[in-house]
């Protein structure tokens, strides 16, 4: 069989967000489009195909059926839901989540978050910003000229069933799926091939002979970061989560420093000499937080509940002493070193986390940045 390239697909996020205009276009102009264009975070248009859009009375209802391309993904054709109302004021409802003239709720098959740690408050449906950003701007476009609110409720008929094949009750998300997508596409591609891409990118960095550094993010979030703090994106390349992978890459074509930023929740498994960073192959992350802490000499209750913690995000929030996040910044450095076999080699690290920003850094890093970038 010959090798194609893998094809992509949308998010939940995305097909909720193409819902909503196929159903606001059904309330404003009756009329029911098979398909809409919308766009995403990162500012691509993508045309997604409607199921089904039906107008009744004050309120109308669309339907699309999840994509994921070739990514294995357990919510791949099932239908994503709305019901779209036009209104003049909001209603009360506590899972609700308010952006600009929408107010955006779960219904059926949506869960509800009840722990601590996600992007979204406890007590909210599981919708997360990427999708309310791309809902938010539908509503915006196509309602400019009217002072009318709109009520969206997302609904998966098929969510709770498919919960039961996710993290999501580990998570603390219940009765249903998240509605997800950050940069609104399912990007496809097997575990060579995406190596195997990435090795390119690095290779090509490698080319400009003067540059024997280079910056590693594990993914949209690790680069907006860096873009956020001035670093040169052209010398950056997400990683996933091959850590490992692309630290044997660098040390194989010349590289002798690492730069990296990384979101605390898949960093911390370094610090653990965990080195390929998806949950499947390795999740110990609370685990790897509370022994370092024991070792940092934090109390025994603060122990206690970073182990208890749902997500490393909330773990943080019982840490008081931000020196901690330095001494875990410069625990995953030296893993990286030591990993990287190569005498002479160095990396410096930075941690974040979405909710405090800037959680600490490696020692040097500071100075790392300004000679690499000099």
């Amino acid at each position: 069989m010959e090798d194609r390239e893998l094809r992509n697909g949308y998010t939940t996020g995305s097909c909720a967000a193409a819902a909503v205009k196929a159903a606001l276009m059904s309330l404003l102009y009756h009329i029911s489009l098979q398909e809409v264009e919308v766009e995403t975070p990162k500012g691509e248009e993508l045309v997604i195909p409607i199921l089904k859009v039906r107008r009744r009375g004050n309120f109308a209802s669309a339907a699309v059926q999840k994509y994921a391309g070739d990514d294995p993904d357990v919510t791949n054709g099932i239908s994503i839901c709305v019901k779209v109302f036009l209104q003049k004021e909001f209603p009360k409802i506590e899972r609700a989540i308010i952006r600009g003239k929408c107010l955006i709720y779960g219904g059926r098959g949506v869960g509800l978050v009840t722990k601590k740690g996600l992007q979204v408050e406890v007590g909210k449906s599981a919708i997360n910003p990427g999708p309310q950003k791309m809902i938010e701007k539908v509503v915006k476009d196509l309602l400019q000229e009217t002072e009318d609110k709109v009520v969206i409720c997302i609904y998966i008929p098929e969510g709770r069933a498919k919960a039961s094949q996710t993290y999501n009750p580990k998570m603390g998300v219940l009765g249903g799926i998240s509605v997800l997508g950050s940069t609104g596409i399912v990007k496809a591609m097997s575990e060579e091939a995406l190596k195997a891409s990435m090795y390119a990118e690095l290779k090509v960095l490698r080319m400009d002979k003067r540059r024997k550094w280079v910056i590693f993010a594990f993914g949209n979030y690790g680069k907006a970061y860096c873009e956020k703090l001035g670093l040169d994106i052209e010398q950056m390349i997400i990683i996933s989560n091959f850590a490992g992978f692309m630290i044997e890459s660098a040390v194989k074509l010349g590289f002798q420093k690492i730069i990296l930023l990384g979101h605390i929740g898949k960093a911390i498994k370094l610090a653990g000499g965990i080195f390929h960073t998806h949950s499947r192959v390795a999740d110990g992350r609370m685990e790897v937080m509370g022994a370092n802490a024991f070792l940092y000499g934090l109390d025994s209750t603060i122990i206690r509940k970073i182990l208890l913690s749902n997500t490393v995000e909330e773990a943080c929030n019982y840490i008081s002493d931000s020196k901690f996040f330095d001494y875990l910044s410069n625990r995953i450095r030296d893993k990286i070193v030591e990993y990287s076999r190569k005498e002479g080699f160095e990396s410096e690290v930075l941690l974040f986390s979405f909710e405090k920003g800037t959680l600490g850094q490696s020692d040097a890093f500071l100075k790392m940045v300004e000679e690499c970038h000099e």
